[in-house]
């Protein structure tokens, strides 16, 4: 039995208005709802419903923060009394390195990685610059695992960023015949096989935020059509036992009319065992671990500063 969880940055459920919200332009099937349409070609027994991403602090949710809560199991906007944006400074690095949920799992005898290949330029540029190393980077070496790199790629054993390597090629010209353009669909299958290798694999995509960002439709657009490929291929090819997951940070692809992020809930999608257990145990993202450490029969005591709900 294993978790698949996959975080997709900044999307979150927004208007039925295609003229702001690409979800409602371009979505037919996974993030149909996130443009109030209705969702056609998906999984039987596909659980998706809105969670709280401000976790009881004002103003709009940040990625640092957010990120940390939705890998530790700990309310980060709490911790540092505001949402942060950004990479996390030395008070989140601190509770990612004591509660990140890859070591919490490896403590346990259990085997979890972060699945993403990292180029070389990127590990020399953290080791030199460590503040620029980002929240998912930080959980996965509290575990002490180096990071994937394009060797494990090639290998089968990692998935890039983009999905696709179409990224790749464009910064990484150089290695394009070492890693051609892939189907996001195939990459979808590859990865739930991947997957059935660990008790838990974590895949991180960013590029819908940097699209919602951008305030680009035509971005969005490949975003959107390529994590539903990516999504149709990783349910299609899950082993009957194993469980997918989804949620994001915060809100903002969803709506282009502005760049930030915004305050809509954010998704949180399931597909397979123990899915239709989630609408009472997730409330906000930072409920993600307790119910990824309940589905893998893990005792992991989360400390009181991990609740999603402001004090009395």
């Amino acid at each position: 039995m294993s978790v698949l969880y996959i975080f997709v940055d900044g999307i979150g459920f927004g208007s039925n208005d295609e003229a702001a919200n690409p979800f409602a332009r371009y979505s037919r099937s996974f993030f149909a709802p996130l443009g109030q349409k209705v969702a056609v070609d998906i999984p039987e027994g596909l659980v998706l419903f809105p969670v709280d991403a401000a976790l009881g602090i004002a103003g709009l949710p940040q990625s640092a923060t957010g990120q940390t809560a939705l890998w530790t199991g700990l309310n980060g906007p709490r911790i540092m009394g505001r949402h942060m944006t950004g990479f996390p400074g030395p008070t989140l690095i601190k509770v990612i390195q004591e509660h990140s949920i890859i070591k919490r799992f490896h403590e346990n005898g259990k085997k979890a990685a972060l699945a993403n290949a990292f180029s070389e330029m990127y590990i020399q540029r953290i080791k030199e610059r460590p503040r620029l190393t980002g929240a998912s980077t930080h959980v996965h070496l509290a575990s002490g695992q180096p990071l994937k790199t394009l060797d494990d790629l090639a290998q089968g054993n990692a998935v890039y960023m983009d999905i696709t390597h179409e990224m790749m090629h464009r910064f990484f010209p150089d290695i394009k015949d070492r890693f051609p353009v892939r189907d996001p669909f195939e990459v979808g299958c590859d990865t739930a096989r991947l997957a059935a290798n660990y008790d838990l694999l974590i895949y991180e995509f960013f590029l819908s935020d940097k699209a919602g960002h951008n305030q680009s439709f035509e971005e969005a657009q490949w975003v959107i059509e390529n994590l539903e490929k990516f999504l149709d291929g990783v349910c299609k090819t899950l082993r009957p036992g194993d469980t997918m997951l989804l949620t994001s940070d915060h809100g903002n692809l969803e709506d282009l009319s502005t760049k930030t992020h915004t305050n809509n809930a954010v998704p949180a999608m399931g597909f397979g065992r123990g899915v239709e257990r989630m609408t009472d145990a997730i409330s906000s993202i930072a409920d993600f671990p307790a119910f990824i450490y309940e589905l893998s029969g893990l005792e992991v005591k989360l400390p009181a500063s991990s609740s999603s709900h402001p004090p009395q």
